[in-house]
């Protein structure tokens, strides 16, 4: 995304000579120059944020019932795909996975209950409500929120400066049968493993801090014998 006009201009001679000196051609009707936005892989595209796609939100937002476990499978693969955007939302969902694990056959009826209806609103008004994430500002430090609960892990990556929190994307996911049963700081530190590999293409090469509120980390970050499964 270039700063200015001008120098969106001088971008494109570039990308055009670079594209001549290797004989490559473009289909003009696939490019779209001189946007503020663009709408890219069901993403709103800016120079300052990312937003989900009104068109595959509006689907979410129609989307019936559930009645089978591939309506479940179908329904999670669209909120699926902007989990960013929605704060614990292993969490959330957790009811519909959960549903997912009684059956193998994708035409079976649902074990539904209140909790899936909760699940299954909670989430389409999550998205239709869904924050604009902000672009990540490789000058500035990262933070890292986590948090593990009884049957899943939580992060958040964020940044703080100019007296703002700018949110740059949420991560969840479930927690396997043998995972969990970890104690309290087995899954505290899974939760931190899990969110540095998630997050890695962002502050690989930042300084980032990590928040929890598991004070049981303290007794880790001073202990020097570890053994076993928190050593690895």
């Amino acid at each position: 995304y270039s700063p200015t006009f001008e120098q969106h201009i001088e971008d494109l001679k570039r990308v055009f000579e670079a594209l001549r000196s290797a004989n490559l051609t473009l289909k003009t009707f696939k490019c779209h120059f001189c946007r503020r936005e663009t709408k890219y892989l069901a993403y709103i595209i800016t120079s300052d944020c990312v937003k989900p796609d009104p068109d595959l939100v509006k689907s979410v937002v129609n989307f019936p019932r559930p009645r089978t476990i591939r309506d479940v499978q179908s329904f999670l693969g669209l909120t699926g795909y902007y989990h960013r955007f929605i704060q614990n939302y292993a969490r959330i969902a957790e009811p519909l996975i959960r549903q997912l694990r009684f059956t193998v056959t994708g035409n079976h009826h649902l074990r539904w209950s209140n909790e899936c209806t909760e699940a299954f609103k909670t989430l389409k008004k999550k998205l239709t409500t869904a924050p604009i994430m902000n672009t990540p500002n490789f000058e500035q430090p990262f933070i890292l929120e986590v948090d593990a609960f009884e049957y899943g892990l939580s992060a958040i990556l964020t940044q703080e400066y100019d007296d703002k929190k700018y949110v740059i994307a949420y991560a969840s996911r479930t927690l396997s049968a043998i995972e969990r049963r970890y104690g309290a700081i087995e899954r505290e530190a899974l939760t931190i493993v899990w969110a540095t590999k998630h997050f890695r293409v962002y502050i690989e090469t930042s300084k980032i801090l990590i928040r929890s509120d598991c004070k049981a980390l303290q007794w880790l970050r001073n202990t020097k014998d570890v053994t076993g499964r928190l050593a690895r």
